[in-house]
């Protein structure tokens, strides 16, 4: 079943624009991680790196479609094939911080033997918790993006059929 032409850009920039919302969100959740007495490793920068990698992605996904002197830069294949590669770094963005998270959560000794996010391993002090709820935030915001990636990439590819 093909869309409607003139539906499919406007759905697009819809669900691009919510996308690039929350991922504003993510970032500045990432950032107050970030700022945290503490550790963070790898999977949490890489988590932030990906905020600002999507940045020309969403531009080009949005932008070029829409004005006449750049249609002929959009291609329905790349657009499909960029969602679907922006779907599999943002899987991989969301699970590596909930690995992150798990660890500090399951490794976190605390003397009042406290458990949960009030121990977690990454944090100093008072900033234990929040540090640990953050990331939890982080992940929740990982996955909202991921949930308005995939009807982009069926929007997508209902287009190319």
């Amino acid at each position: 079943m093909r869309l409607p032409e003139n539906l499919l850009p406007k759905t697009k920039i819809v669900l691009h624009g919510v996308q690039g919302f929350v991922i504003f969100l993510a970032w500045a959740i990432t950032i107050a991680i970030f700022t945290k007495p503490g550790s963070t490793d790898g999977r949490i920068k890489y988590f932030f790196a990906l905020c600002w990698f999507c940045i020309p992605l969403l531009i080009y996904q949005a932008a070029v479609p829409q004005f006449d002197r750049t249609k002929r830069f959009s291609n329905v294949y790349a657009h499909a094939a960029i969602d679907a590669l922006l779907a599999i770094f943002w899987f991989a963005a969301f699970i590596s911080v909930a690995t992150w998270t798990n660890h500090g959560i399951k490794n976190g000794v605390d003397k009042d033997k406290n458990k949960g996010c009030d121990a977690f391993l990454w944090g100093d002090g008072d900033s234990r918790g929040s540090k640990c709820r953050l990331s939890q935030a982080t992940i929740g915001m990982g996955v909202v993006i991921l949930s308005v990636l995939l009807p982009s990439i069926l929007a997508q590819t209902r287009a190319t059929t």
